[in-house]
């Protein structure tokens, strides 16, 4: 069957917890002037304000800078590159003294990120993964979850769901964000490794809510009961507002449903059974450890890249196309493991 492959795009909403988060991070500044630090500044243009993983990243970079006395200056790149491309140029026409960048989408950026190099400012890029492009960018260091983890457990967890066989609908992120790139491959790669699993349709949910809903929507419309076995949902959010089309329609006992993310709503529905899987990461994680390797380098320090951890989840190191890339570890959780105290969700 020939897959169906749609494109969307959509604004993000923003769910009351998550704003009770972004009240926590503040609007645009974090530090502490009773920090011991060298009081440099660092700005940091991230995708969008209004998501709770990237609330978190900017709580847990907030709560990083008070302790090392560094100023963190956030700000919003409301999911489009050209604002954050302005962003960078601004951090750069204020002298900042580093500047960290989580890119709503990757090819787009590179532009700016040249002047950025050609400035010789400390430049990293934070949560989504770049790809250079043959276009000599560089960053000092690159602070990015296990994406392709999470693609590969996804890709897993279907497989066995369905048991090997079945018709699946992917609600995919933003196309060419460095997250859905990553995730995505993964999880492809397990699905054409399981020839029983057919993909018959695959549309862009841009990460949000509303985008997660009008695509289940669409799928449930154009797959009735018994033409569809399972959704995955490239991240929670998309499922909170699929979720709630899947029981408008009243197919919750007809299809599996697999996510990721860690979001304690998606896991609170795992226990009550009403998903089959999901995954946790910890959002505050790249914060703090993005925010603690720049500071290293401000200092003029040789930053711990192999020794990275936060509350005792250690972050794997490797190399991508010559640069270094920590990386924040993602967990699979199941009826296995969904009791287990550090997977209560954030």
């Amino acid at each position: 069957m020939r897959v169906f492959d749609a494109k969307m795009t959509r604004r993000a909403s923003l769910s009351l917890g998550a704003a009770a988060v972004l009240a926590a991070v503040g609007a645009c500044s974090s530090g502490s002037k009773s920090g011991s630090g060298s009081g440099d500044k660092i700005g940091w243009s991230v995708a969008y304000f209004d998501h709770p993983v990237y609330q978190l990243m900017m709580k847990g970079a907030k709560e990083e800078a008070a302790k090392l006395g560094v100023e963190v200056i956030f700000a919003d790149g409301k999911n489009d590159p050209a604002v954050q491309t302005q962003q960078l140029n601004n951090f750069l026409a204020q002298k900042l003294d580093g500047i960290i960048l989580t890119p709503a989408v990757s090819d787009p950026m590179i532009p700016a990120i040249k002047k950025v190099n050609q400035a010789k400012v400390p430049f990293a890029v934070v949560d989504r993964r770049m790809e250079t492009k043959g276009s000599g960018i560089k960053w000092d260091f690159l602070v990015s979850w296990d994406m392709v983890k999470s693609g590969t457990v996804g890709g897993e967890q279907i497989v066995k769901a369905l048991n090997g066989k079945g018709k699946i609908a992917v609600v995919e992120g933003t196309a060419g964000a460095g997250s859905t790139v990553d995730r995505g491959g993964a999880f492809y790669k397990v699905i054409a490794a399981n020839p029983g699993i057919e993909v018959v349709y695959k549309a862009d949910g841009n990460f949000t809510r509303s985008g997660g809903q009008q695509v289940t929507e669409a799928i449930l419309q154009r797959f009735p009961k018994g033409q569809l076995d399972a959704i995955y949902y490239m991240a929670d959010e998309m499922l909170f507002g699929g979720i709630q089309a899947i029981k408008n329609a009243g197919r919750r006992d007809d299809l599996k449903i697999v996510s990721c993310d860690g979001d304690k709503n998606a896991l609170d529905m795992l226990r009550k059974g009403e998903i089959d899987y999901d995954g946790i990461f910890f959002p505050q994680d790249e914060g703090v450890i993005g925010t603690r390797l720049m500071t290293q380098l401000l200092k003029g320090e040789k930053p711990d890249f192999a020794n990275q951890e936060h509350e005792g989840r250690k972050a794997a190191l490797e190399e991508h196309e010559g640069m270094v890339w920590v990386k924040p570890d993602f967990f699979g959780v199941d009826p296995s493991n969904m009791n287990d105290p550090q997977f209560v969700g954030w």
